[in-house]
């Protein structure tokens, strides 16, 4: 079901991590710029946001095999969502990272770790901390959301020239920094005051 799914897309953003840390209720809030509880998500999803396809899968065991097929269709960027309040879904991150490092070689410099659910704590764990590539945030009361906003919208135009490259074999010779800032301006000016 999911590999075929993924057979038919590129240039998309990978969204995984624990069961109940908030991955689809950080996608839903800024699709909708409102907080939903939701149920954990059983299976997968996909989302568009800033023009960029997202696709979430759910965190329990039995679907983590498919964060691995998902990974091996080439994903632009990888978002690892982790309960901040839970020192466990940050040794899964780290675990994950340890177990395919050997399978990716890139894969430390694809992946930022989202800790979300600081409004549920007084100062961030010291243990996340101490992560370069990281977004503190509460999909709750939008804390943190735009940094995770703009950066998503500065993948646009590598996930577009993915999907040219599988489409029509061509090789765009440079994305431009310039237009990638102009992207990520008219995103979060679309968003202004919705967090």
């Amino acid at each position: 079901m999911l590999s075929e799914f993924l057979r038919m897309i590129k240039g998309f953003l990978l969204v995984i991590g624990p069961a109940k840390a908030g991955k689809t209720s950080i996608l839903r809030r800024l699709v909708t710029g409102k907080f939903d509880d939701h149920e954990p998500t059983l299976g997968f999803r996909e989302e568009t946001i800033a023009k960029v396809r997202i696709l979430e899968i759910g965190g329990q065991r039995d679907f983590r095999k498919y964060w691995i097929e998902a990974i091996n269709q080439d994903p632009v960027h990888i978002f690892f969502v982790i309960d901040v309040t839970s020192k466990n879904d940050f040794e899964n991150y780290t675990l994950f990272i340890k177990e395919n490092k050997e399978l990716f070689p890139h894969i430390m410099e694809r992946t930022t770790l989202i800790a979300n659910k600081l409004d549920l704590v007084p100062t961030t764990p010291p243990y996340i901390q101490q992560k370069n590539q990281i977004i503190e945030c509460s999909a709750k009361t939008g804390e943190g959301l735009l940094d995770l906003l703009e950066l998503i919208a500065n993948f646009k135009d590598v996930a577009e020239a993915k999907v040219v490259i599988n489409h029509a074999e061509d090789v765009p010779d440079k994305i431009s920094d310039e237009r990638d800032l102009e992207i990520a301006e008219a995103v979060l000016k679309k968003y202004e005051g919705k967090f």
